[in-house]
C-alpha cells in the first residue's frame, strides 16, 4: 500500500489540479490568442527582413490546435476523472482502462509540444530582439518567451508530479472484478 492514503498526498493533487486549472489552462489559451494575430502581424511588417516569422506564425497555429485539443481532454476527461479519485475511496475502472492510459497519450503530446517549444527558440535564436524591433516585435518575442516557459513548466507538473500521484492513488482506489 502506497502513502497515498494521507492527507497531504491527496491534497497536494488537488492543489496541483487547482493550479493547473486556474492558472496554466487559462493562461495558455489566453496567450496563444493574443500571439497568434500579433505574431501575424508582425510577419507582414518584418518577414521580408526576418523569414524565421513565418516559421513563427505556422508554428503558433499548430501549437494552439495541439493545445486546444489537448487541454479539452484534460478538463473533459482526465481532470474529472482524477477529481473523482480525490473524493472517493473506491472508483470503479473507468472507460479509458486505467488512468495509466489517458496520462500516455497526453504525455506524447507534451513531447509533441516540447518540440514545437524547441523549434520556436531554435528560429527566434532564444527571442533575440534585433536592435530595430518596433514594440510589436518586442511585444511579440516576450509573450512566445513568456509562453514557453510557462509551458515547460505546466508540463512539468503534469508529468513529474501529478501523473505520478494519480496513478498510485488510483491503484490505491481501484475496485478490481
Amino acid at each position: 500500500m502506497s502513502n497515498m492514503n494521507n492527507g497531504r498526498a491527496f491534497g497536494s493533487v488537488s492543489e496541483l489540479l487547482e493550479q493547473l486549472l486556474r492558472h496554466h489552462h487559462p493562461y495558455t489559451k489566453a496567450a496563444l490568442a493574443e500571439l497568434s494575430p500579433l505574431a501575424e502581424q508582425v510577419a507582414r511588417m518584418h518577414g521580408d527582413r526576418h523569414p524565421e516569422l513565418a516559421q513563427l506564425v505556422v508554428l503558433l497555429r499548430r501549437l494552439r490546435n495541439d493545445m486546444d485539443m489537448h487541454l479539452m481532454k484534460e478538463e473533459n476527461i482526465l481532470f474529472p476523472y482524477i477529481k473523482q479519485l480525490i473524493g472517493s475511496s473506491t472508483v470503479t475502472p473507468p472507460m479509458f482502462g486505467t488512468i495509466a492510459n489517458p496520462i500516455r497519450v497526453m504525455q506524447a503530446e507534451h513531447d509533441t509540444d516540447r518540440g514545437i517549444l524547441d523549434e520556436m527558440v531554435q528560429i527566434t535564436r532564444d527571442f533575440a530582439l534585433p536592435p530595430y524591433a518596433c514594440a510589436s516585435f518586442t511585444a511579440l518575442y516576450q509573450g512566445v518567451r513568456a509562453l514557453v516557459r510557462d509551458l515547460l513548466l505546466h508540463m512539468d507538473l503534469e508529468n513529474n508530479r501529478l501523473f505520478p500521484l494519480v496513478i498510485e492513488m488510483e491503484k490505491d482506489k481501484l475496485v478490481r472484478f
